[in-house]
């Protein structure tokens, strides 16, 4: 089982999105669990109907979050949905001890012990709930879109996962434009920052994406042979190389 997770401090960068169609991409040879840590829920209404839950498995020791679990049309993907209950757990999670929230958290994550990936789409929030996830995922993944403010907030979030200790496994960019200089100006500054952090493969600016998101359908099933689905197959692949090499 790999955990992977996908958070950025700002809302509105595709960490769901990308979930989503990695998860479709890497299920054509794996098993997959998606855990919705986002209250917004837009995971699991894309994969599922939402269901509580999951909130009181964090917070609440004997409770396993078996009621979230939902299969999904997809015959290799499964889904821990989530609720807008999820965001009025974390003062309780808080008053738990150290060693309560970790295990709470494991508890959660050990539930995808029977899938090779486990997807999480976390929320744009630097909760409690959410530094434990970080830290406990075996590397977390920072979808990003490209600005000049987003730039100036990257050290923000990196700081925020080493002060977790977590995992970076790297920055990804999303609704790239290639012909704007300024965007590609601004993916080199980026490569400068990062380094090989800064993954090679950018999903493009598409309507594809939004309109394909809007019929509750993967980039790859709306339109397969367009250059944004193309980008989540070759995002997913370099997303299981660096897992298997451990970059």
């Amino acid at each position: 089982m790999n955990t992977i997770a996908f958070y950025n401090n700002k809302g509105g960068v595709g960490k769901t999105t990308t979930a989503i169609n990695v998860a479709n991409e890497l299920a054509e040879k794996h098993r997959i669990l998606v855990i919705d840590l986002d209250g917004q829920a837009n995971s699991s209404r894309f994969f599922a109907e939402p269901k509580a839950g999951l909130e009181t498995a964090l917070v609440k020791k004997n409770f396993t979050p078996d009621v979230a679990h939902s299969n999904t049309r997809y015959p290799n993907i499964d889904v821990l949905t989530s609720t807008s209950a999820l965001n009025l757990v974390n003062a309780q999670f808080e008053q738990l001890s150290d060693e309560e929230q970790t295990a709470n958290i494991r508890k959660v994550l050990s539930y995808g012990s029977r899938y090779d990936y486990v997807l999480l789409d976390l929320p744009p929030a630097l909760t409690k709930i959410t530094e434990k996830v970080i830290t406990l995922c075996d590397c977390v993944y920072v979808p990003i879109e490209l600005s000049t403010f987003a730039i100036q907030g990257i050290p923000t979030v990196t700081g925020a996962l080493t002060n977790c200790n977590a995992q970076f496994g790297g920055c990804i960019v999303n609704k790239f434009d290639k012909e704007n200089p300024s965007d590609n100006e601004l993916l080199e500054l980026l490569k400068s920052m990062l380094g090989n952090k800064v993954l090679k493969t950018t999903v493009p600016f598409s309507r594809v994406i939004k309109n394909s998101f809007s019929f509750r359908l993967t980039a790859k099933e709306y339109m397969k042979w367009t250059a944004a689905a193309t980008a989540f197959e070759n995002l997913a692949a370099e997303i299981i190389e660096r897992t298997e090499n451990g970059i």
